[in-house]
């Protein structure tokens, strides 16, 4: 039997970016998320990360770097990042609890694993990164118009350079060595699903098709055009 527990697939991006959308469609293929984030206004398929992973691990580990728990504000250095003594005990006992029989992969989605991924690789060697990618003009808008995340600013400038510092990260986790696949939500709501399959078959799950469609529906996932224009990252904060 394959040992799923330490080959995790792990799904990041930029907030906004699509990254629930992908955990979604994984989820639909088989790979197991546990009692995840219900939806809402905003995102109103879920948000499928795991409840009790991100406020008792992620959050946690962002608070003990001393930065934003929600990772806006203050964000941990890029590079090397601290170990954090008994993390894969900590997730087993957590998916365990939940129902994970180690009978198939297991998925977390949470952007912010953006900024600590040198904490979980060390402990996760064999994990997949998924890094959901959507265009920077497209992410701004979404985060100016959404409200969990225009209480932290209102201006363009911000998001801005918010942008250029977790593509600045992103950019380490896939110089690192890290097995990273990226996904461009776009393509996937303007019905190109190519990507998606190879993933899937990628990681062993099942390609269900007319599900992922009816989940991945213009009415409920906004994009734009991939080609549009691609902020690089220059400067950090």
């Amino acid at each position: 039997m394959s040992d799923y527990f330490s080959a995790p697939v792990f799904v990041l991006g930029l907030p906004r970016s699509g990254t629930s959308m992908i955990a979604g469609a994984l989820r639909i293929c088989g790979a197991w998320t546990g009692e995840t984030v219900p939806g809402g206004m905003e995102n109103p398929r879920g948000f499928f990360e795991h409840m009790v992973i991100r406020e008792n691990i992620v959050k946690q580990v962002l608070w003990k770097l001393g930065c934003d728990p929600l990772g806006v504000q203050k964000l941990p250095p890029v590079g090397r990042l601290p170990a954090f003594s008994g993390l894969d005990r900590a997730i087993r006992d957590i998916i365990e609890h939940d129902g994970y029989r180690h009978d198939r992969p297991w998925l977390y989605k949470d952007a912010k694993l953006s900024l600590i991924w040198p904490v979980f690789k060390p402990v996760f060697p064999g994990a997949t990164w998924v890094i959901v990618r959507r265009d920077t003009e497209s992410i701004i808008n979404s985060c100016l118009g959404t409200s969990f995340m225009k209480q932290h600013s209102g201006k363009r400038d911000f998001w801005m350079q918010f942008v250029d510092n977790y593509q600045l990260r992103i950019r380490a986790l896939q110089e690192s060595g890290a097995e990273c696949v990226e996904i461009w939500a776009p393509d996937l709501v303007m019905g190109s699903l190519g990507s998606l399959q190879n993933l899937v078959m990628r990681l062993g799950l099942d390609f269900r098709e007319a599900a992922v469609k009816r989940f991945i529906s213009p009415d409920f996932w906004h994009t734009t055009d991939r080609s549009a224009p691609v902020h690089v990252p220059v400067s950090e904060v």
